[in-house]
């Protein structure tokens, strides 16, 4: 086994140790990554590189047994506006779906939809709608596309049908273009859609699949 590996992606969860020590999580895109920077919260260390939602190139040594340990790290950019508390939960809510959905084999999809998603969070007005396209992007990415054949306008089960959470019309509409279409022809239909049920209706079928998400509860879905 490679001792050694470089590495580059995206923070996307850091939890302080006693001793401290930094638990971290990336997002990458050969797949989700979790990894021990020793001592990194003293001020000699990497934290101001390991900062939530740093885009880094790291090193990190694999042992037999046991976490990696990051050996290196080294920013290569920082999105600003996800300080903003709103925004920062709605990212926090799409890089926990994008980690538990990054499989070696639906990473190199869900990586590059995970990063416009965040800049779409960080920049634009009504920061929902970039979270919902991307939202339910990834899980497209990661195999778990809901079939929208039926006659429905609620999502339960996977399916439409006459129960779940209501969508309406235009939210059915809104929900096949952000699933079929690029990005910027996507963007009309969800404008005029209604982006808090399909918000629920994207944390309800994730649930479904991956069981509860910690940061829906901190956004208040």
């Amino acid at each position: 086994m490679e001792r050694y590996r470089l590495e580059e992606g995206i923070v996307v969860g850091r939890k302080a140790k006693p001793q401290g020590d930094l638990l971290l999580r990336f997002l990458t895109p050969r797949g989700s990554l979790e990894a021990v920077a020793r001592k990194g919260q003293r001020p000699t260390g990497r934290a101001g590189r390991l900062s939530l939602f740093h885009h880094v190139r790291f090193q990190v040594y694999a042992k037999e047994e046991g976490l990696p340990t990051l050996t290196q790290a080294e920013l290569l950019g920082r999105l600003h506006g996800l300080e903003e508390p709103r925004r920062f939960l709605l990212a926090s809510f799409l890089a926990e779906l994008a980690y538990r959905l990054a499989s070696p084999e639906a990473a190199p999809r869900i990586y590059p939809v995970f990063v416009s998603g965040l800049r779409g969070i960080a920049k634009h007005e009504n920061p929902l709608l970039p979270l919902v396209w991307a939202g339910w992007r990834v899980v497209k990415a990661g195999g778990l596309a809901p079939s929208l054949l039926g006659p429905g306008l609620r999502l339960a089960g996977g399916r439409l049908g006459e129960e779940g959470v209501y969508l309406g019309e235009k939210g059915v509409e809104a929900l096949r273009a952000a699933l079929h279409l690029p990005g910027g022809e996507a963007l009309p239909y969800l404008e005029e859609a209604p982006l808090d049920r399909l918000f629920l209706a994207l944390k309800a079928h994730a649930e479904e699949h991956l069981g509860p998400l910690r940061s829906a509860k901190a956004i208040g879905a």
